[in-house]
């Protein structure tokens, strides 16, 4: 698993309003730029905001990230914590 290449993309499209945009048309073609396995990959394109929890993505990256993607905080809380996940204090 390449957690610092998944967090590094996620960093990317919080601050950079044009990877930002790229990634919004089109989520394949700005993952082709980062080292991703495909379970990761397959995260990303699909929003899988519990998955990438559980990968180890800091909330502080994370929450960013769905808020770009219209996702409420009810819906990013139950993501995270599904499964008895407890997001961290």
């Amino acid at each position: 698993m390449s957690l610092y290449q998944v967090q590094k993309l996620i960093q990317s499209v919080n601050r950079d309003q044009n990877l930002q945009e790229k990634f919004l048309k089109s989520r394949q073609s700005l993952i082709k730029d980062f080292d991703l396995m495909p379970e990761e990959q397959e995260a990303i394109i699909k929003l899988h905001i519990g998955k990438l929890y559980k990968m180890g993505v800091h909330p502080l990256l994370l929450r960013p990230f769905s808020i770009i993607h219209g996702i409420s905080e009810t819906e990013y809380l139950s993501a995270i914590r599904e499964k008895g996940h407890t997001p961290c204090p």
